[in-house]
């Protein structure tokens, strides 16, 4: 087998992932695909189940109450799937992520071309990140210049870390991580994270804090109500012109949220730490590479 996919989910439904056109998107390129679903409160298995390919094999697993840190579960979820991958690669995707169709040659080019080769342990992707709606691109780092070691060789001891960020190889299982070593690829993964209704972003994100105990408390996840105009500042973003996934073609056309680049409801005022981001992109522009304390490391061949 050369290729599996893998993803992990949960209340695809409650939260609005576009989890079915995540999976579609990369099945023609998988010979099988790997969906790790957890205890939701919606109907997600049958979501999952309603796509008709023999190539998806979907496992039910548990999330640990106790892990309430770090985002932690998110790795281990993703772990659970990336184990029962049988390919010589593995391709990860998360349920809000889709790649576009025109970029499946160019990842399947580097596929053959390096599946013998153990030298080269995963291939990167080109993250696009959206805000509130299809045309508008978040144009600054982390989000902008983001590449995401999404593929790699399951048999090199590969895990996820953190919080699902990235992997690291860990050999023997034993040993401390280090850094992944990988190749750059032209190929686009296009981040649907933040296109969705406020009620719906809301509820996702407040999902999703009760993993980061540390950073947030109850009270304080109880408060949070999603402001596109205020959650960033205009600065941050820009219109998209270019073409998206034929696969989110109907959601595309179903999106009511239309962010006006130009509305008087923008925050213009800086943090310190959203200049700092506007220096990073500057100093990514400039070819100067700020990669080092990333979990992978890009290699010639």
């Amino acid at each position: 087998m050369r290729l599996s996919g893998f993803t992990f989910v949960r209340n695809a439904v409650l939260y609005d992932f576009p989890v079915v056109e995540s999976i579609k998107s990369i099945l023609p390129i998988c010979d099988e695909f790997i969906v790790n679903v957890g205890p939701s409160e919606d109907n997600t298995i049958e979501l999952i189940k309603s796509i008709d390919s023999s190539k998806i094999r979907i496992i039910q697993s548990q999330w640990n109450p106790n892990i309430k840190t770090g985002g932690y579960i998110y790795a281990q979820q993703t772990n659970i799937a990336l184990f029962n991958c049988m390919g010589k690669w593995a391709f990860y995707i998360q349920a809000d992520e889709v790649v576009h169709e025109e970029d499946l040659p160019v990842i399947k080019e580097f596929l053959d071309k390096y599946i013998d080769d153990d030298g080269v342990e995963g291939l990167l992707l080109n993250e696009l990140t959206f805000w509130g709606d299809y045309k508008t691109l978040i144009r600054v780092y982390p989000w902008k210049y983001s590449k995401r070691a999404w593929i790699v060789k399951p048999h090199l001891f590969i895990l996820s870390r953190g919080d699902a960020s990235g992997f690291t190889v860990h050999p023997k299982y034993k040993e401390r991580g280090r850094r992944i070593k990988v190749l750059d690829t032209p190929a686009r993964i296009f981040h649907y994270s933040f296109v969705k209704s406020e009620k719906y972003l809301n509820g996702k994100y407040k999902d999703i804090l009760k993993f980061w105990k540390e950073k947030y408390s109850c009270e304080e996840i109880k408060k949070i109500e999603m402001d596109f105009y205020k959650a960033i500042p205009r600065k941050f973003v820009t219109t998209y012109s270019g073409s998206h996934p034929k696969v989110i073609e109907e959601r595309l056309k179903k999106h009511k949220l239309n962010i006006d680049l130009s509305s008087p409801n923008w925050r213009t005022r800086l943090t310190h730490k959203e200049i700092w981001r506007i220096l990073q992109t500057k100093l990514i522009e400039n070819k100067i590479n700020i990669w080092s304390n990333r979990s992978f490391k890009i290699i010639r061949v």
